[in-house]
């Protein structure tokens, strides 16, 4: 091989960046995922003190949860992280509903 076609190989590879920049987006992914928890738990707790429901927060967080592991799920083919996904969105259409009906 010479060199262009060892470069050319080595950029194939690392189309989705080297390891540290592969590094920082899961660890951007990870504090992003902390911080959207945190910020759902206190709005939680705030709208029950309130007498409001959380229902719209808790839509929230099982479809985001659920479309991580039903995204997994079918990408690593395991069958339970998609199971899981399926009944994290399950749950978030189940309190969405409560959602919507609260409205009117």
């Amino acid at each position: 091989m010479n060199r262009e076609e060892i470069l050319a190989k080595s950029q194939k590879e690392n189309t989705g960046g080297d390891e540290r920049v592969q590094d920082i987006r899961l660890r951007r992914d990870a504090f992003s995922a902390w911080g959207f928890s945190t910020l759902g738990i206190v709005m939680m707790f705030m709208k029950t003190f309130q007498g409001e429901t959380p229902a719209d927060i808790l839509a929230l967080f099982f479809w985001s949860s659920g479309l991580g592991f039903t995204y997994a799920g079918v990408w690593l083919k395991s069958k339970w992280q998609l199971a899981g996904g399926i009944v994290l969105l399950l749950a978030a259409a189940y309190y969405f509903y409560k959602f919507c009906v609260g409205l009117y």
